[in-house]
C-alpha cells in the first residue's frame, strides 16, 4: 500500500498549509501534532478525500483519489472527531446495527460482496477490538457514554478494513484505562495498516509513533520522533508558546 501527497496546499479560502509532500509506503503510524487551528483536522479530510486540496494531489497505488471520497474511501477509513458527531448519538440504531451499516458501506464502495456470517464476524471482531462489552451491543447509540460511544465510533472505522486509517483525536471522552486501551490497540493496527493519527495529548502515542509530522504557523516537517523533537522544530511549530527550561521544553498550548 502506498499513499503519497504531492505538493498540496490545504485550507479553505486560504492556505493553512501549502508545498506538503509525504510518501507512505509501509505499515506504520504517523502522529500529526500541531495547535490548535494548525490544519490537523482539514489535513486528514483531505486525505479522505472529504475537503477539495487548494493545490496538488492525494494518491494512493497510483490512483488519484483526490477530493473524491468514493475513490478515497476504497482505500481509507476516516473517524471524526466525537466532538463533530453529536448527531450520531441521537440515532435510534443499536451499536451494533451502527457498526454493520458502516461495513455495508465500505465494502459497496469497494464493489465487493459480503455475507451474513462474514458480516457478523466483522462487526463482533471489532466490537470486541474495542473492548465494548456485548451487554452494550444492543443498546442504541443515545444511550451510551462519550467513552462507549468513542469505541463505538472506533470499531465501525476498524471492522472496514481499509489498509489506510484516518483517525482524528481517537481519545476523544476516553478514560485513562481506556486511552491506554486504544493506545495498545494502534500499536497492533500499525504493523499491518496505515495509521495516521492527531491528538490532544501526544504522549499517549509516542510509543507507537513510527513518524510524526509537525505542522503550524505555516511550516511542516515529518520525520522520526528521533529527528523532529527538537526546540528549534518546536519554535517554528508553536512559536511564543513555547517556554524553555534549563532541562525541557514546555508548551503552553491547551491543545498540544
Amino acid at each position: 500500500m502506498r499513499l503519497e501527497v504531492i505538493d498540496m496546499a490545504i485550507g479553505y479560502e486560504k492556505p493553512l498549509l501549502e508545498g506538503i509532500n509525504i510518501k507512505l509506503e509501509k505499515p506504520l503510524l504517523l502522529q500529526v501534532i500541531g495547535p490548535n487551528g494548525a490544519g490537523k483536522t482539514t489535513f486528514l479530510k483531505t486525505l479522505a478525500g472529504l475537503v477539495r486540496p487548494l493545490k496538488g494531489q492525494v494518491l494512493v497505488n497510483g490512483v488519484k483519489a483526490t477530493a473524491n471520497p468514493e475513490v478515497a474511501g476504497k482505500f481509507m477509513a476516516f473517524l471524526p472527531q466525537l466532538a463533530t458527531t453529536k448527531q450520531v448519538g441521537l440515532l435510534p440504531i443499536s451499536v451494533w446495527e451502527f457498526v454493520e451499516v458502516g461495513v455495508r458501506l465500505c465494502h459497496r464502495k469497494k464493489g465487493k460482496e459480503i455475507s451474513r456470517e462474514e458480516l457478523r464476524n466483522s462487526v463482533r471482531e471489532a466490537l470486541k477490538h474495542v473492548e465494548l462489552e456485548p451487554s452494550v451491543w444492543n443498546k442504541n447509540m443515545w444511550r451510551l457514554s462519550g467513552g462507549q460511544r468513542q469505541r463505538a465510533l472506533i470499531a465501525r472505522v476498524i471492522a472496514c478494513d481499509a489498509p489506510i486509517l484516518l483517525l482524528d483525536e481517537p481519545f476523544s471522552s476516553l478514560d485513562p484505562e481506556g486511552k491506554f486501551d486504544i493506545a495498545h490497540l494502534l500499536g497492533g493496527l500499525r504493523k499491518e495498516k496505515i495509521v495516521i493519527a492527531t491528538c490532544h495529548d501526544p504522549e499517549l502515542l509516542m510509543v507507537q509513533t513510527d513518524l510524526i509530522m509537525f505542522m503550524g504557523r505555516g511550516f511542516y516537517i515529518v520525520g522520526k520522533p528521533s529527528e523532529v523533537l527538537r526546540g528549534d522544530v518546536l519554535r517554528k511549530v508553536y512559536g511564543e508558546s513555547i517556554v524553555e527550561f534549563a532541562d525541557h521544553i514546555h508548551i503552553c498550548d491547551f491543545h498540544a
